[in-house]
């Protein structure tokens, strides 16, 4: 395996392969990236967190997509939980399903409908079968979220 510069900025060490020399391993800009704790704490991620909550209730991906001037909702399972707004840019909201609107923040999304992109505000709440909004909007829509909860 080639010797490769260890990750961290600044570290002169050499590792085998692409990562983090022993020094940086459990200490580096990644774990110390406060966006990136928060996917990591139990309040998102364990069994009773709310990223599994919010895709139990929404089973199937929620991207709408345009076919033949309408709406039609993406027919993959949700594999996993977008933030509409950015954690970064609205951190207030990093576990609200909604935001102040009543929009839908936490969308469920297949691995293939998840944009590459870190939030996206512009996506627009829409309707399955629903025509295509005049002026098409952004042609990025989405099902509303299903989120609640029966005491």
């Amino acid at each position: 395996m080639r010797l490769l510069p260890c990750r961290q900025a600044g570290c002169a060490a050499n590792v085998e392969g692409y990562g983090y020399c022993p020094k940086h391993k459990s200490d580096n800009d990644r774990t110390r990236d406060l966006v990136r704790q928060r996917y990591n704490n139990r309040s998102w991620n364990a069994k009773c967190g709310m990223a599994p909550a919010v895709k139990a209730r929404n089973p199937m991906c929620q991207k709408l997509h345009v076919v033949n001037g309408r709406l039609e909702r993406c027919h993959n399972p949700s594999y996993l939980v977008h933030h509409r707004w950015s954690p970064r840019a609205r951190p207030e909201l990093f576990l609200s399903v909604y935001d102040e609107k009543r929009i839908s923040n936490l969308i469920a999304l297949c691995a293939t409908c998840h944009p590459a992109d870190a939030g996206t505000p512009d996506w627009v709440e829409a309707r399955d079968g629903d025509p295509v909004p005049p002026g098409g909007g952004n042609g990025n829509f989405f099902v509303r979220t299903e989120f609640e909860i029966h005491l």
